[in-house]
């Protein structure tokens, strides 16, 4: 009788024991979100772009100083974008308007970097996966995190200073890209946020976007207008400058001689640090 009282006793305490180690295992579980591997979240933003073949924007540019994050100039810009990869700018009049001959000008400036707008240009997941590995970004490394209270997915590194891409978790929307990028000066960090997102063509794109330049904020784009998939020949992006109408000279060299001292290289840059 003692021998089967302690059988018993004991094979209580066992199955005691497995049931709190199930309850355990189906807590951890419950808790454990599951993260889509990045091909995956790729394709769910992919299918909330809009589907733009070409793309024609006029937006209101601010130049920030990054001492004191002031407006030092507003520049109305048009910008053409054609996929895969195809983009042209002009810098425009106040009014916009491009047929006022003389009165319109057009300048080449250092911050017109058009790789972050090709994710909005590219319907293709592989395309965009593609463009995303380019820019530095590990693939393998995805994960929750939160921007701005915001719950989001990041495709990337951890570390701040890594590439990186956040994906919002409710629209699937891109929220902040970070990448590399090289120019005269050498490689370069530049961050883009993404806000204000709008109804486009079945899917959603910014109409606000904040350039900054490691942790400077330099540039905000407004878009005031968009057109969508107008033809477009190709051949408008080879344009040769001596085609273009005369600048007005004297509002010229006003944007040229603030651009020079906004991107005028430091010691610091010139070295690499």
């Amino acid at each position: 009788m003692k021998t089967q009282s302690k059988l018993k006793k004991g094979l209580k305490q066992i199955i005691s024991f497995l049931f709190v180690a199930i309850l355990i295992c189906m807590m951890t579980g419950k808790t454990r979100a599951y993260v889509m591997p990045a091909e995956q979240l790729v394709d769910l933003m992919t299918r909330n772009s809009p589907k733009f073949k070409t793309l024609v924007i006029n937006q209101s540019t601010h130049l920030i100083t990054p001492e004191d994050l002031k407006v030092q100039m507003v520049l109305e810009e048009k910008i053409w974008l054609k996929s895969p990869g195809f983009h042209h700018l002009e810098m425009m009049d106040q009014t916009g308007d491009r047929d006022t001959g003389t009165n319109r000008f057009r300048v080449k400036r250092p911050s017109t970097d058009m790789t972050f707008r090709q994710i909005f240009m590219t319907g293709d997941k592989n395309t965009i996966m593609s463009l995303l590995s380019e820019m530095g970004i590990n693939l393998n490394a995805v994960a929750f995190t939160r921007f701005d209270d915001v719950i989001a997915y990041r495709l990337g590194d951890e570390d701040a200073r890594k590439p990186k891409l956040l994906i919002e978790k409710e629209r699937f929307l891109p929220l902040l890209l970070n990448y590399r990028v090289w120019g005269d000066s050498g490689e370069k960090t530049v961050t883009v946020r993404f806000d204000d997102y709008r109804k486009e063509m079945e899917g959603w794109y910014p109409y606000e976007v904040a350039i900054f330049s490691g942790e400077d904020l330099e540039e905000r784009y407004f878009v005031n207008d968009l057109m969508a998939n107008i033809p477009v020949d190709p051949s408008f992006f080879e344009r040769n400058e001596e085609h273009q109408p005369p600048p007005d000279e004297e509002r010229l060299r006003e944007v040229i001689d603030f651009l020079k001292k906004k991107y005028k290289p430091t010691d610091s840059s010139t070295n690499g640090n």
